[in-house]
């Protein structure tokens, strides 16, 4: 009876173990994670994640986490069944170096689980640890309630940890990822103990910085990465947030202002994209995203001419996969639209089956597209490579035209517009309000943007965008690029914003941001319509 008792227990001890993920109580020797809300896939809808850099006290934080940005689930021993994807592309070069044994991937809330005295670095990632991206930077600023971005609160979160706090922890700390820059720019190295900053791709440097840490040496507080050879860059092992795949790297258009055109330029064989799309469809992901800058720029002709084969194999290849429901390309550029038109016929069938999004009532397809401008000077000032293969000179003629032919399609863009790029002048904003008025009620989303520097760009020392130089115009470009939003994606809110608007003025906005945005704040609430939009 004793033995029977004594063997129920330890049956018992085993499954809670299993469950807990304690496998391994000493700890492992590489931990990877990241903040959250950056271990989260916001329920398959990579656009929502833009609202990491809006303000986090607006709503509570437990409901956030909830309901907002759940946390990607856990595998039986604990570790993270989805990951970032960059994160991912580093726990396979570590596995391949170490044995997959010594390196794991966790949420913040299993660091307990993996954490011990064999531990000798944990690897963080992030993409906006102190909110100064482009969303971050624009939209906490703007709407001035509810304090830090959500991405910047749950990157403290992070930090704060006991465990990372502590002055004798045992093990180093790398944070790297597209924000690490932030660290350095705002010297916060020294307060969230961090012990080596990582900036830029991290595959070809990334393991001999973790080589050295594992070995007991000394490295560096800052690492500036070099440039990997396309070899050195290694299929993921294991399934990614968002069924993320890379099929391109970098671009080389040469946009001012974009970290990716100083990135060497890359497109991945088929077979390796199908290989990764395949592991994210197997481990359960109904999505697999196409990482790219631009879809359009895969196996590329000459002076950026689209190859519509090679488009057209690859969307197929990979909407056909088992388990795939749905297929999301990032980005796209939209010259190649209007330079051929017959390949956004070919593809859009595929990615409107595929589609995750409706628009007044019937599934579309959706991508990312940097307008930026309206402003044809600002474009071969900042952007010249942009509008290839067509002629900088027609730029708002080629947005329009690309518009029409995406929407003719059921492809429903998402479009960034940049405010405050340097030299930027009246003339260049009368331009970009044209150019939304020549796209009034087209099937758009706009997302327009204060001009950040970002580390990794051509104009990192420029003087950026903020709320102090924004004029009444500018103000009205922020609230009409809304309007459009609502009256073509959620017109059933229109009362509410309204009522918002009419309350918030006098209330709050006004005291704030000063009476130059009362003409935003009626464009906004649907009372007045912008003197520079015709369109109804």
């Amino acid at each position: 009876m004793f033995s029977r008792f004594v063997s129920a227990v330890r049956k018992t001890e085993k499954q809670h173990n299993k469950i807990r993920g304690d496998k391994r109580p000493g700890g492992v020797p590489i931990v990877l994670t990241a903040s959250l809300i950056e271990m989260s896939d916001f329920e398959l809808n990579p656009f929502i994640a833009f609202t990491g850099g809006f303000p986090s006290k607006i709503v509570p934080q437990r409901l956030l986490r909830k309901s907002w940005y759940p946390v990607t689930p856990d595998n039986e021993d604990g570790d993270a069944k989805f990951a970032p994807y960059g994160l991912r592309k580093i726990e396979a070069l570590l596995g391949k170096e170490f044995g997959e044994s010594n390196v794991v991937t966790c949420t913040p809330e299993n660091l307990r689980k993996f954490v011990g005295p064999n531990t000798k670095v944990v690897g963080i990632s992030t993409m906006d640890p102190l909110g100064i991206g482009f969303v971050s930077r624009t939209y906490t600023s703007l709407v001035a309630i509810g304090g830090e971005p959500i991405a910047v609160s749950e990157f403290r979160s992070l930090m704060n940890r006991p465990m990372l706090k502590k002055k004798k922890r045992g093990f180093k700390v790398a944070v790297g990822g597209s924000g690490a820059w932030q660290i350095v720019r705002g010297n916060m190295q020294d307060e969230f103990k961090i012990d080596t900053v990582v900036i830029g791709e991290g595959d070809r440097t990334a393991l001999g910085v973790f080589r050295k840490i594992m070995n007991g040496k000394k490295v560096p507080r800052v690492v500036k990465t070099e440039k990997p050879e396309m070899k050195e860059i290694p299929e993921i092992t294991k399934p990614a947030l968002f069924g993320v795949t890379e099929i391109t790297r970098g671009c080389g258009k040469g946009c001012q202002f974009c970290s990716p055109t100083m990135r060497t330029f890359y497109s991945f064989p088929l077979e390796k994209i199908k290989k990764e799309a395949e592991l994210n469809a197997r481990a359960g992901s109904k999505m697999v995203v196409l990482q790219t800058d631009d879809l359009f720029l895969y196996k590329h002709h000459e002076r950026f001419v689209p190859n519509r084969e090679a488009i057209v194999e690859l969307v197929n290849t990979i909407g056909k996969i088992d388990g795939v429901e749905y297929l999301q390309p990032a980005h796209a550029a939209l010259p190649p639209v209007v330079y051929d038109p017959k390949m956004i016929e070919e593809i859009a069938p595929m990615l409107v089956e595929k589609g995750r999004w409706k628009c007044h009532g019937r599934k579309v397809a959706s991508v990312e597209v940097g307008i930026e401008t309206g402003s044809v000077r600002l474009i071969e000032k900042h952007m010249h490579g942009k509008a290839l293969p067509l002629d900088p000179k027609d730029w708002p003629e080629t947005v329009t035209q690309a518009v029409g032919i995406l929407n003719d399609n059921d492809i429903c863009p998402l479009a960034t517009l940049v405010v405050g790029l340097p030299d930027e002048r009246e003339e260049d904003t009368i331009a970009t309000m044209e150019l939304v008025d020549d796209l009034w009620g087209s099937e758009i989303f706009y997302v327009p943007l204060f001009f950040t520097s970002e580390e990794e760009c051509l104009l990192s020392t420029a003087r950026q965008a903020d709320l102090r130089r924004l004029s009444e115009m500018h103000w009205e470009f922020f609230a009409t690029c809304w309007r459009h939003n609502i009256n073509i994606w959620a017109p059933d809110v229109s009362s509410k914003v309204a009522v918002a608007s009419a309350l918030l003025y006098p209330l709050y906005y006004r005291w704030k941001h000063g009476a130059k945005i009362g003409k935003a704040i009626k464009i906004l609430g649907g009372f007045e319509k912008s003197s520079m939009i015709e369109g109804d």
